[in-house]
Protein backbone atom coordinates (compact mmCIF):
# COMPACT_ATOMS: atom_id res chain seq x y z
CA UNK A 1 0.00 0.00 0.00
CA UNK A 2 1.22 3.50 -0.45
CA UNK A 3 1.30 4.38 3.37
CA UNK A 4 4.25 2.24 3.83
CA UNK A 5 6.66 4.02 1.65
CA UNK A 6 6.18 6.76 4.19
CA UNK A 7 6.93 4.27 7.53
CA UNK A 8 10.33 4.52 9.25
CA UNK A 9 10.70 2.82 12.90
CA UNK A 10 13.20 4.92 13.60
CA UNK A 11 13.97 8.82 13.79
CA UNK A 12 16.76 9.79 11.08
CA UNK A 13 18.40 13.21 10.58
CA UNK A 14 18.54 14.55 6.63
CA UNK A 15 20.90 17.00 5.56
CA UNK A 16 19.43 19.23 2.50
CA UNK A 17 20.88 21.72 1.17
CA UNK A 18 17.60 23.95 0.82
CA UNK A 19 17.17 23.64 4.30
CA UNK A 20 20.65 25.08 5.11
CA UNK A 21 20.19 28.06 2.65
CA UNK A 22 16.91 28.91 4.14
CA UNK A 23 18.67 28.55 8.11
CA UNK A 24 21.33 31.20 6.40
CA UNK A 25 18.49 33.66 5.25
CA UNK A 26 16.82 33.45 8.49
CA UNK A 27 19.90 33.99 10.45
CA UNK A 28 21.03 36.92 8.15
CA UNK A 29 17.80 38.82 8.41
CA UNK A 30 18.19 38.49 11.95
CA UNK A 31 22.09 40.05 11.88
CA UNK A 32 20.58 42.53 9.73
CA UNK A 33 17.39 43.72 12.35
CA UNK A 34 19.95 43.63 15.02
CA UNK A 35 22.90 45.76 13.21
CA UNK A 36 20.64 48.38 11.61
CA UNK A 37 18.39 48.91 15.09
CA UNK A 38 18.33 52.51 15.62
CA UNK A 39 19.93 54.67 18.85
CA UNK A 40 16.21 54.73 20.21
CA UNK A 41 15.67 51.28 20.17
CA UNK A 42 19.20 50.59 21.71
CA UNK A 43 18.01 52.67 24.39
CA UNK A 44 15.06 50.43 25.36
CA UNK A 45 17.96 47.82 26.81
CA UNK A 46 17.90 49.76 29.95
CA UNK A 47 14.29 49.76 29.93
CA UNK A 48 12.99 47.62 32.90
CA UNK A 49 11.39 45.37 30.90
CA UNK A 50 14.51 44.16 29.61
CA UNK A 51 14.37 42.72 33.80
CA UNK A 52 11.21 41.22 33.51
CA UNK A 53 11.63 39.19 29.80
CA UNK A 54 15.38 38.62 31.28
CA UNK A 55 13.94 36.88 34.41
CA UNK A 56 10.91 35.03 32.77
CA UNK A 57 13.01 34.34 29.92
CA UNK A 58 15.83 32.46 32.03
CA UNK A 59 13.24 31.02 33.88
CA UNK A 60 11.44 29.11 30.94
CA UNK A 61 14.33 28.29 28.67
CA UNK A 62 16.84 27.16 31.62
CA UNK A 63 13.27 24.76 32.54
CA UNK A 64 13.10 24.05 28.84
CA UNK A 65 16.71 22.98 28.36
CA UNK A 66 16.50 20.90 31.57
CA UNK A 67 13.99 19.09 29.84
CA UNK A 68 16.55 18.32 27.08
CA UNK A 69 19.78 17.50 29.59
CA UNK A 70 16.99 15.04 30.35
CA UNK A 71 15.67 13.54 27.18
CA UNK A 72 19.79 13.17 26.32
CA UNK A 73 20.47 11.28 29.51
CA UNK A 74 17.49 8.91 28.86
CA UNK A 75 18.52 8.39 25.25
CA UNK A 76 21.69 7.88 25.45
CA UNK A 77 22.21 6.25 29.37
CA UNK A 78 18.95 4.98 30.69
CA UNK A 79 16.82 3.37 27.21
CA UNK A 80 19.93 2.18 25.87
CA UNK A 81 20.48 -0.15 29.10
CA UNK A 82 16.42 -1.18 29.11
CA UNK A 83 16.71 -2.31 25.33
CA UNK A 84 19.98 -4.10 25.83
CA UNK A 85 17.68 -5.85 28.37
CA UNK A 86 14.65 -6.28 26.16
CA UNK A 87 16.54 -7.28 23.44
CA UNK A 88 18.54 -10.02 25.37
CA UNK A 89 14.87 -11.38 26.95
CA UNK A 90 13.96 -11.72 23.37
CA UNK A 91 16.82 -13.74 21.83
CA UNK A 92 16.59 -16.03 24.56
CA UNK A 93 13.34 -17.00 23.32
CA UNK A 94 10.44 -15.47 25.29
CA UNK A 95 7.38 -14.31 24.13
CA UNK A 96 4.20 -13.06 25.58
CA UNK A 97 1.25 -15.51 25.93
CA UNK A 98 -0.91 -14.24 24.10
CA UNK A 99 -1.29 -10.19 22.50
CA UNK A 100 -5.08 -8.26 22.82
CA UNK A 101 -5.55 -5.22 20.91
CA UNK A 102 -8.63 -3.20 21.00
CA UNK A 103 -9.75 -0.60 18.39
CA UNK A 104 -12.38 1.81 18.66
CA UNK A 105 -12.69 2.84 14.67
CA UNK A 106 -15.39 5.23 13.34
CA UNK A 107 -16.26 5.40 9.82
CA UNK A 108 -12.60 5.20 8.97
CA UNK A 109 -11.36 5.18 4.93
CA UNK A 110 -10.84 1.59 3.93
CA UNK A 111 -7.10 2.38 2.75
CA UNK A 112 -6.40 3.31 5.99
CA UNK A 113 -8.34 0.30 7.68
CA UNK A 114 -6.28 -2.03 5.42
CA UNK A 115 -3.39 -0.63 6.61
CA UNK A 116 -4.35 -1.02 10.22
CA UNK A 117 -4.60 -4.50 9.64
CA UNK A 118 -1.74 -5.21 7.19
CA UNK A 119 0.55 -3.61 10.00
CA UNK A 120 -1.15 -5.68 12.55
CA UNK A 121 -0.92 -9.15 11.15
CA UNK A 122 2.39 -8.45 9.97
CA UNK A 123 3.57 -7.44 13.95
CA UNK A 124 1.21 -10.85 14.98
CA UNK A 125 3.36 -13.23 12.27
CA UNK A 126 6.89 -11.57 13.98
CA UNK A 127 5.79 -12.87 17.30
CA UNK A 128 4.28 -15.87 16.57
CA UNK A 129 1.83 -15.91 19.18
CA UNK A 130 -1.78 -16.13 19.43
CA UNK A 131 -3.80 -12.35 19.20
CA UNK A 132 -7.01 -11.15 19.13
CA UNK A 133 -8.46 -7.94 17.93
CA UNK A 134 -11.68 -6.55 19.92
CA UNK A 135 -13.39 -4.27 17.23
CA UNK A 136 -15.17 -1.62 18.08
CA UNK A 137 -17.24 -0.35 14.80
CA UNK A 138 -20.08 0.52 13.04
CA UNK A 139 -21.13 -1.58 10.27
CA UNK A 140 -19.59 -0.22 7.42
CA UNK A 141 -16.14 -0.71 9.31
CA UNK A 142 -16.70 -4.33 10.12
CA UNK A 143 -17.48 -5.43 7.00
CA UNK A 144 -14.33 -3.86 5.82
CA UNK A 145 -12.39 -5.81 8.38
CA UNK A 146 -14.18 -8.83 7.78
CA UNK A 147 -13.82 -8.72 4.36
CA UNK A 148 -9.48 -8.02 4.86
CA UNK A 149 -9.19 -10.91 7.62
CA UNK A 150 -10.53 -13.29 5.69
CA UNK A 151 -8.64 -12.81 2.54
CA UNK A 152 -5.47 -12.31 4.48
CA UNK A 153 -5.31 -13.90 7.83
CA UNK A 154 -3.85 -17.46 6.33
CA UNK A 155 -2.55 -19.69 9.13
CA UNK A 156 -2.03 -16.62 11.20
CA UNK A 157 -3.67 -17.29 15.06
CA UNK A 158 -5.48 -14.26 14.48
CA UNK A 159 -9.53 -13.87 15.60
CA UNK A 160 -11.33 -10.70 15.48
CA UNK A 161 -14.42 -10.17 17.99
CA UNK A 162 -16.43 -7.39 16.69
CA UNK A 163 -19.03 -5.45 19.04
CA UNK A 164 -21.24 -2.95 17.89
CA UNK A 165 -21.12 0.52 18.07
CA UNK A 166 -24.24 1.86 18.18
CA UNK A 167 -23.05 5.37 19.22
CA UNK A 168 -20.71 7.59 18.26
CA UNK A 169 -18.86 7.55 21.61
CA UNK A 170 -15.15 6.28 21.94
CA UNK A 171 -15.28 5.48 25.69
CA UNK A 172 -17.73 3.63 25.48
CA UNK A 173 -16.95 1.62 22.49
CA UNK A 174 -13.71 0.70 24.61
CA UNK A 175 -15.40 -0.01 27.28
CA UNK A 176 -17.88 -2.72 26.13
CA UNK A 177 -14.57 -3.94 24.01
CA UNK A 178 -12.88 -4.43 27.51
CA UNK A 179 -15.83 -5.62 29.32
CA UNK A 180 -15.72 -8.72 26.38
CA UNK A 181 -12.22 -9.19 27.14
CA UNK A 182 -12.80 -9.82 30.52
CA UNK A 183 -15.93 -12.15 30.14
CA UNK A 184 -13.57 -13.86 27.73
CA UNK A 185 -11.21 -14.37 30.35
CA UNK A 186 -7.84 -12.55 29.79
CA UNK A 187 -4.46 -13.69 30.30
CA UNK A 188 -2.38 -12.74 33.43
CA UNK A 189 0.47 -10.50 32.04
CA UNK A 190 -0.84 -10.57 28.64
CA UNK A 191 -0.23 -6.50 26.74
CA UNK A 192 -3.35 -5.34 26.09
CA UNK A 193 -2.66 -2.25 23.39
CA UNK A 194 -5.30 0.00 22.94
CA UNK A 195 -5.39 1.43 19.21
CA UNK A 196 -6.89 4.31 17.31
CA UNK A 197 -8.36 2.87 13.70
CA UNK A 198 -6.09 5.63 12.02
CA UNK A 199 -2.69 4.27 13.59
CA UNK A 200 0.20 2.20 11.66
CA UNK A 201 2.61 0.24 13.33
CA UNK A 202 6.19 0.05 11.80
CA UNK A 203 8.03 -2.79 11.68
CA UNK A 204 8.89 -4.92 15.00
CA UNK A 205 7.09 -2.87 17.04
CA UNK A 206 5.58 -4.86 19.29
CA UNK A 207 8.66 -7.03 19.38
CA UNK A 208 10.36 -3.75 21.07
CA UNK A 209 7.69 -3.22 23.41
CA UNK A 210 5.97 -6.10 25.04
CA UNK A 211 9.46 -7.70 26.70
CA UNK A 212 9.37 -4.59 29.36
CA UNK A 213 6.64 -5.89 30.90
CA UNK A 214 8.25 -9.07 31.48
CA UNK A 215 11.33 -7.41 32.75
CA UNK A 216 9.66 -4.67 35.21
CA UNK A 217 6.63 -5.71 37.50
CA UNK A 218 5.41 -2.71 38.09
CA UNK A 219 5.54 -1.68 34.90
CA UNK A 220 1.68 -1.42 34.00
CA UNK A 221 1.47 0.54 30.65
CA UNK A 222 3.89 2.04 27.73
CA UNK A 223 3.59 4.30 24.62
CA UNK A 224 5.51 4.94 21.79
CA UNK A 225 6.70 7.37 19.29
CA UNK A 226 4.53 8.85 16.62
CA UNK A 227 5.02 10.78 13.06
CA UNK A 228 2.10 11.40 10.91
CA UNK A 229 0.90 10.64 7.18
CA UNK A 230 -0.50 13.91 6.99
CA UNK A 231 -2.85 15.02 4.01
CA UNK A 232 -3.82 18.63 3.84
CA UNK A 233 -2.40 21.48 4.02
CA UNK A 234 1.14 22.56 4.32
CA UNK A 235 1.48 24.59 7.11
CA UNK A 236 -0.89 21.90 9.49
CA UNK A 237 1.72 19.13 8.30
CA UNK A 238 4.81 21.39 9.70
CA UNK A 239 2.71 22.05 12.61
CA UNK A 240 2.12 18.51 13.18
CA UNK A 241 6.02 17.93 12.53
CA UNK A 242 6.57 20.28 15.11
CA UNK A 243 4.43 19.21 17.81
CA UNK A 244 5.70 15.40 17.41
CA UNK A 245 9.18 16.45 17.81
CA UNK A 246 8.85 18.41 21.38
CA UNK A 247 6.40 15.38 22.14
CA UNK A 248 9.45 12.92 21.43
CA UNK A 249 11.64 15.35 23.83
CA UNK A 250 9.28 15.84 26.54
CA UNK A 251 8.58 12.39 26.50
CA UNK A 252 11.89 11.22 26.95
CA UNK A 253 12.29 14.06 30.16
CA UNK A 254 9.61 12.78 31.39
CA UNK A 255 10.13 8.86 31.21
CA UNK A 256 13.39 9.29 33.07
CA UNK A 257 10.90 9.44 36.24
CA UNK A 258 9.30 6.18 35.18
CA UNK A 259 6.47 8.31 34.41
CA UNK A 260 5.02 10.38 31.38
CA UNK A 261 2.27 13.06 31.10
CA UNK A 262 -0.23 11.54 28.73
CA UNK A 263 -0.94 7.63 27.19
CA UNK A 264 -1.57 8.05 24.05
CA UNK A 265 -4.75 6.88 22.36
CA UNK A 266 -3.28 6.52 19.04
CA UNK A 267 -1.31 3.61 20.48
CA UNK A 268 -0.38 2.24 24.13
CA UNK A 269 0.39 -0.49 25.74
CA UNK A 270 -1.13 -2.35 29.13
CA UNK A 271 -0.76 -4.90 31.47
CA UNK A 272 -3.86 -6.80 31.24
CA UNK A 273 -5.08 -7.26 34.84
CA UNK A 274 -5.02 -3.90 35.40
CA UNK A 275 -7.07 -2.33 32.41
CA UNK A 276 -9.94 -4.71 32.77
CA UNK A 277 -10.73 -4.52 36.19
CA UNK A 278 -14.50 -3.41 36.49
CA UNK A 279 -13.43 0.19 38.04
CA UNK A 280 -10.71 0.91 35.68
CA UNK A 281 -13.48 0.35 32.69
CA UNK A 282 -16.10 2.33 34.87
CA UNK A 283 -13.98 5.05 34.89
CA UNK A 284 -12.96 4.73 31.41
CA UNK A 285 -16.34 4.89 30.07
CA UNK A 286 -17.62 7.63 32.38
CA UNK A 287 -14.79 10.13 34.07
CA UNK A 288 -16.04 12.64 35.31
CA UNK A 289 -14.76 15.95 37.62
CA UNK A 290 -16.68 17.59 40.16
CA UNK A 291 -16.29 21.56 40.03
CA UNK A 292 -16.63 24.22 42.10
CA UNK A 293 -18.90 26.02 39.68
CA UNK A 294 -20.25 23.40 37.21
CA UNK A 295 -21.04 20.54 39.01
CA UNK A 296 -20.30 17.16 38.05
CA UNK A 297 -19.49 16.70 34.20
CA UNK A 298 -18.42 13.42 32.40
CA UNK A 299 -15.54 14.09 29.87
CA UNK A 300 -16.43 13.26 26.01
CA UNK A 301 -12.74 12.83 24.70
CA UNK A 302 -9.01 12.18 26.51
CA UNK A 303 -9.67 8.66 27.29
CA UNK A 304 -5.99 8.29 27.22
CA UNK A 305 -5.72 11.42 30.18
CA UNK A 306 -8.13 8.87 32.25
CA UNK A 307 -6.30 5.96 31.46
CA UNK A 308 -2.99 7.88 32.02
CA UNK A 309 -4.88 9.71 35.62
CA UNK A 310 -5.99 6.14 37.07
CA UNK A 311 -2.28 4.58 36.85
CA UNK A 312 -0.86 7.86 38.27
CA UNK A 313 -2.96 7.69 40.93
CA UNK A 314 -1.94 4.08 41.65
CA UNK A 315 1.48 4.98 41.39
CA UNK A 316 2.18 2.70 38.24
CA UNK A 317 5.41 2.94 36.35
CA UNK A 318 5.42 3.88 32.80
CA UNK A 319 7.56 4.10 29.68
CA UNK A 320 8.16 5.74 26.82
CA UNK A 321 9.42 3.67 23.84
CA UNK A 322 11.71 6.09 21.81
CA UNK A 323 12.72 3.67 19.55
CA UNK A 324 9.30 2.19 18.11
CA UNK A 325 7.25 4.51 15.81
CA UNK A 326 3.66 4.54 14.92
CA UNK A 327 2.40 6.77 12.71
CA UNK A 328 -1.05 8.30 12.54
CA UNK A 329 -3.29 8.88 9.03
CA UNK A 330 -4.36 12.69 9.21
CA UNK A 331 -7.03 13.68 6.62
CA UNK A 332 -7.66 17.42 6.48
CA UNK A 333 -9.93 19.14 3.91
CA UNK A 334 -10.53 22.74 3.44
CA UNK A 335 -7.68 25.36 4.53
CA UNK A 336 -7.46 23.33 7.99
CA UNK A 337 -8.39 26.49 10.19
CA UNK A 338 -11.16 25.28 11.56
CA UNK A 339 -9.65 21.40 11.98
CA UNK A 340 -6.89 23.52 13.91
CA UNK A 341 -9.04 25.07 16.49
CA UNK A 342 -10.96 22.12 17.01
CA UNK A 343 -7.75 20.39 17.53
CA UNK A 344 -6.13 23.23 20.06
CA UNK A 345 -9.83 23.05 21.60
CA UNK A 346 -9.80 19.21 22.35
CA UNK A 347 -6.14 19.56 23.42
CA UNK A 348 -6.27 22.03 25.61
CA UNK A 349 -10.02 20.68 27.33
CA UNK A 350 -8.28 17.52 28.17
CA UNK A 351 -4.91 18.85 29.60
CA UNK A 352 -6.75 21.53 32.00
CA UNK A 353 -9.92 18.88 32.78
CA UNK A 354 -7.03 16.49 34.43
CA UNK A 355 -4.25 18.52 34.79
CA UNK A 356 -5.84 20.15 38.66
CA UNK A 357 -6.67 16.54 39.95
CA UNK A 358 -3.40 15.00 39.12
CA UNK A 359 -1.80 18.10 40.86
CA UNK A 360 -4.29 17.14 43.76
CA UNK A 361 -2.58 13.94 44.08
CA UNK A 362 0.69 15.82 45.67
CA UNK A 363 4.19 14.75 45.33
CA UNK A 364 3.98 11.90 47.78
CA UNK A 365 2.52 10.06 45.27
CA UNK A 366 3.88 10.94 42.28
CA UNK A 367 7.44 11.62 41.15
CA UNK A 368 8.25 15.09 42.77
CA UNK A 369 9.46 16.15 38.55
CA UNK A 370 6.17 14.85 36.95
CA UNK A 371 4.23 16.78 39.86
CA UNK A 372 6.21 19.95 39.15
CA UNK A 373 5.93 19.64 35.54
CA UNK A 374 1.83 19.32 35.94
CA UNK A 375 2.40 22.39 37.88
CA UNK A 376 4.35 24.08 34.90
CA UNK A 377 1.10 23.37 32.48
CA UNK A 378 -0.58 26.05 34.61
CA UNK A 379 1.70 28.58 34.87
CA UNK A 380 3.15 28.70 31.27
CA UNK A 381 -0.40 29.64 30.17
CA UNK A 382 0.15 32.97 31.87
CA UNK A 383 4.03 33.62 31.57
CA UNK A 384 3.40 32.66 27.49
CA UNK A 385 1.63 35.91 27.44
CA UNK A 386 3.66 38.41 29.26
CA UNK A 387 5.76 39.19 26.17
CA UNK A 388 3.12 40.12 23.67
CA UNK A 389 1.10 41.96 26.15
CA UNK A 390 4.30 43.89 27.26
CA UNK A 391 4.98 44.25 23.40
CA UNK A 392 1.55 46.09 22.91
CA UNK A 393 1.55 48.53 25.56
CA UNK A 394 5.24 49.58 24.82
CA UNK A 395 4.50 49.95 21.38
CA UNK A 396 1.57 52.03 22.10
CA UNK A 397 3.49 53.90 24.48
CA UNK A 398 6.91 54.58 23.04
CA UNK A 399 6.19 54.29 18.85
CA UNK A 400 7.55 51.46 16.48
CA UNK A 401 10.95 52.09 17.84
CA UNK A 402 10.34 49.05 20.29
CA UNK A 403 9.45 46.85 17.63
CA UNK A 404 12.47 46.06 16.03
CA UNK A 405 14.21 44.90 19.52
CA UNK A 406 10.87 42.74 19.94
CA UNK A 407 11.13 41.36 16.74
CA UNK A 408 14.86 40.56 17.91
CA UNK A 409 14.28 38.65 21.18
CA UNK A 410 11.51 36.73 19.41
CA UNK A 411 13.68 35.79 16.35
CA UNK A 412 17.01 34.86 18.76
CA UNK A 413 15.04 32.73 21.49
CA UNK A 414 12.82 30.57 18.82
CA UNK A 415 15.90 30.03 16.54
CA UNK A 416 17.71 28.78 19.38
CA UNK A 417 15.13 26.43 20.75
CA UNK A 418 13.95 25.25 17.16
CA UNK A 419 18.01 24.35 16.32
CA UNK A 420 17.57 21.42 19.43
CA UNK A 421 14.26 20.95 17.85
CA UNK A 422 15.66 20.06 14.16
CA UNK A 423 17.19 17.34 15.63
CA UNK A 424 14.31 15.20 16.88
CA UNK A 425 11.97 16.46 13.37
CA UNK A 426 14.83 14.87 11.39
CA UNK A 427 15.17 17.78 9.33
CA UNK A 428 15.76 21.93 9.39
CA UNK A 429 12.16 23.64 9.05
CA UNK A 430 12.40 27.17 8.99
CA UNK A 431 8.49 27.27 9.94
CA UNK A 432 9.47 26.11 12.99
CA UNK A 433 10.50 29.63 15.09
CA UNK A 434 7.00 31.34 13.71
CA UNK A 435 5.03 28.37 14.75
CA UNK A 436 6.78 27.80 17.86
CA UNK A 437 5.62 31.23 18.81
CA UNK A 438 2.22 31.46 16.88
CA UNK A 439 1.14 28.07 18.91
CA UNK A 440 2.38 30.01 22.50
CA UNK A 441 -0.06 32.79 21.86
CA UNK A 442 -2.63 30.46 20.61
CA UNK A 443 -2.90 27.60 23.46
CA UNK A 444 -2.74 30.33 25.98
CA UNK A 445 -5.67 32.13 24.88
CA UNK A 446 -7.54 28.89 24.10
CA UNK A 447 -6.70 27.42 27.68
CA UNK A 448 -7.66 30.68 29.15
CA UNK A 449 -10.62 30.24 27.45
CA UNK A 450 -11.48 26.96 28.46
CA UNK A 451 -9.88 27.09 32.33
CA UNK A 452 -12.97 28.59 33.42
CA UNK A 453 -15.33 26.69 30.87
CA UNK A 454 -14.07 22.88 31.40
CA UNK A 455 -17.41 21.66 30.47
CA UNK A 456 -17.63 22.65 26.68
CA UNK A 457 -16.65 19.76 24.57
CA UNK A 458 -16.75 19.35 20.80
CA UNK A 459 -15.16 16.18 18.92
CA UNK A 460 -15.02 16.92 15.14
CA UNK A 461 -13.63 13.55 14.86
CA UNK A 462 -16.27 11.12 15.75
CA UNK A 463 -19.36 13.38 13.68
CA UNK A 464 -18.84 16.71 15.57
CA UNK A 465 -20.50 15.40 19.56
CA UNK A 466 -21.20 18.22 21.39
CA UNK A 467 -21.19 17.88 24.98
CA UNK A 468 -22.83 21.03 27.43
CA UNK A 469 -23.31 21.45 30.88
CA UNK A 470 -26.50 19.49 31.34
CA UNK A 471 -27.70 21.50 34.37
CA UNK A 472 -31.21 22.40 34.12
CA UNK A 473 -31.77 24.84 36.97
CA UNK A 474 -32.43 28.34 36.17
CA UNK A 475 -28.75 29.89 37.20
CA UNK A 476 -26.96 28.05 34.32
CA UNK A 477 -27.01 31.94 32.95
CA UNK A 478 -25.51 32.93 36.13
CA UNK A 479 -22.67 30.35 35.66
CA UNK A 480 -21.81 31.59 32.21
CA UNK A 481 -21.73 35.27 33.35
CA UNK A 482 -19.52 34.21 36.42
CA UNK A 483 -16.70 32.40 34.08
CA UNK A 484 -17.24 35.55 31.83
CA UNK A 485 -16.23 37.64 34.75
CA UNK A 486 -13.46 35.42 35.77
CA UNK A 487 -11.88 35.02 32.38
CA UNK A 488 -12.21 39.41 32.56
CA UNK A 489 -10.53 39.63 36.31
CA UNK A 490 -7.98 37.23 35.17
CA UNK A 491 -6.38 38.78 32.06
CA UNK A 492 -7.36 42.59 32.73
CA UNK A 493 -5.39 41.79 36.25
CA UNK A 494 -1.83 40.69 34.14
CA UNK A 495 -2.63 43.30 31.46
CA UNK A 496 -2.87 46.16 34.71
CA UNK A 497 0.07 44.68 36.10
CA UNK A 498 2.35 44.65 32.66
CA UNK A 499 0.69 47.99 32.26
CA UNK A 500 2.20 49.60 35.78
CA UNK A 501 5.24 47.58 35.39
CA UNK A 502 6.45 48.83 31.93
CA UNK A 503 5.34 52.52 32.91
CA UNK A 504 3.03 52.55 30.02
CA UNK A 505 -0.06 53.04 32.51
CA UNK A 506 1.75 55.89 34.60
CA UNK A 507 0.95 56.50 38.26
CA UNK A 508 0.77 59.28 40.43
CA UNK A 509 1.16 60.20 44.45
CA UNK A 510 -2.01 60.85 46.89
CA UNK A 511 -0.13 64.51 46.44
CA UNK A 512 -0.59 64.77 42.74
CA UNK A 513 -4.24 63.34 42.96
CA UNK A 514 -5.29 65.94 45.62
CA UNK A 515 -4.13 68.86 43.80
CA UNK A 516 -5.78 67.28 40.37
CA UNK A 517 -8.95 67.38 42.18
CA UNK A 518 -8.68 70.80 43.40
CA UNK A 519 -7.94 72.07 40.25
CA UNK A 520 -10.26 70.70 39.10
CA UNK A 521 -13.09 71.19 41.30
CA UNK A 522 -11.71 74.79 42.89
CA UNK A 523 -11.55 74.25 46.44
Amino acid sequence: MAYFNHLQSERHFKWRFIDLFNLLIYLSCLYLLIHFMSEESNDLFQHRLIVLFATIGLWRYSWWFLNLIRALIYEFVTFPKLRKQANALYKSGWKPPHIYFVIASYKEQKETTEALLECILRECRSLAVPATLYLSADPQDERIVRDYVQQHVGNTAFQVIAIRQTLPDKRIALGQCLRSLSRHGVIKDAPVILMDGDALMTQGTLKKCVPFFHLNPNLHALTTDEKAIFHGPKWMAEMTELRFAQRHLMMQSHALSKRVLTLTGRLSMFRSQIITTPDFIDRLENDYIDHWLWGRFRFLSGDDKSTWYLLLKNKAQMLYIRDAMVYTVEHVSGNGFARTLQNLLRWSGNMLRNNGRAIALGPKKIPFYIWWCLIDQRLVIWTSLVSPIAAILLTAKLGWSFLPLYLAWLGITRITISLFIFRYAGRIHLSFPFLIYILQISNAMIKIYILFRLPRQRWTNRGNIVAIQQSTDDKLWLKHLMANYLTLLYTSTLVLFLALYTGALETYSWAEISRSVKLLFGF
